[in-house]
């Protein structure tokens, strides 16, 4: 079988963001919208909790009250909107704003489903959103802002849009598990092309928690504080761990692999990913995530 020799895992997984945009404010972001437009049909759709949990951590560390106003930028299926909603709730208000518009309809369809009655959504840019200043009192954007071409601008149009006193909360990706990696290498040797923009890969200060609590102080926010998350995603097996893949920005890399050998390319990761279950004792990736939070000074 084709695979990969994992010698040297880091160093290739660099250059691949190099390859890919990581985003660090200089390089271009994918058109994020059409990629997950095609990945909506199978966003949480893989048995797989990853998004939810996330998005449940990150606004809990935000503090809402009954009868805020809250805005979540990315907000894909709800994985923030949600939790949001029912901690402002009845006389609180969230707005899910997303690039995708196969997002927002299934996040319209799951609110409706849940019964959420204070939540909309709107279809926008989350580098530009269009609302008034001083607006919100609070907002929340998870996994997105590593996303946009120019993070540190679109942090100061976030400070701008929360009133004097709001409350500001992002996930980042922290630590990354090497393994997950090791398992994502195996499909490059059947790409058709170069390695194309990969979403979320993200760079320059992203990288390092300090970084990130800089970022976030140079846009205006003060008590600034970075909470340090872990999250295990168990698979109950590579089919699983495959089919996840595709509802990940990761996606677009599967997509480069022609339709004849995509065989050939899920079987050499089904290869490192029952390596991954004799070393750990099952299918499993060790997630990081950093959750930093800030406020709009009072006198501002």
């Amino acid at each position: 079988m084709n695979t990969l020799d994992i010698t040297g895992i880091d160093d290739r997984m660099a250059s691949m963001e190099t390859q890919a945009g990581a985003t660090d404010g200089t390089r271009p972001a994918p058109e994020i919208g059409k990629v997950f437009d095609r990945a909506a049909p199978r966003y949480e759709q893989a048995g797989v909790q990853f998004y939810a949990p996330l998005g449940e951590r990150l606004v809990a560390g935000l503090g809402l009250r009954p009868g805020q106003r809250v805005l979540d930028l990315g907000c894909g299926r709800g994985a923030c909107t949600h939790p949001a909603a029912v901690a402002v709730g009845s006389t609180g208000s969230v707005t899910g704003l997303d690039a995708s518009t196969e997002m927002l309809a299934a996040a319209r369809r799951e609110a409706a489903r849940i019964g959420l009655e204070n939540v909309s959504f709107v279809e926008g840019d989350a580098a530009a959103p269009r609302f008034p200043a001083r607006w919100f009192d609070a907002i929340v954007a998870g996994l997105v802002i590593f996303m946009l071409p120019d993070p540190a601008a679109a942090l100061r149009a976030i400070h701008d849009l929360l009133r004097p006193g709001g409350v500001f909360g992002m996930s980042t990706f922290g630590v990354d598990d090497p393994k997950f990696f090791e398992v994502t290498a195996a499909v490059l040797p059947y790409l058709d092309g170069p390695m194309p923009p990969v979403p979320g890969r993200q760079g320059g200060a992203l990288r390092t928690m300090d970084g990130v609590a800089d970022l976030v102080r140079a846009a205006g926010f003060d008590q600034v504080r970075v909470a340090d998350e872990h999250l295990d995603v168990a698979f109950d097996g590579p089919h699983q761990w495959w089919d996840w893949l595709w509802q990940t920005g990761g996606r677009v890399v599967l997509e480069r692999i022609a339709d004849e050998r995509l065989p050939e390319a899920r079987a050499a990761a089904f290869e490192r990913m029952e390596k991954v279950r004799a070393e750990r004792g099952r299918f499993v990736i060790h997630w990081n995530v950093w959750n930093t939070y800030g406020t709009r000074g009072g006198g501002e």
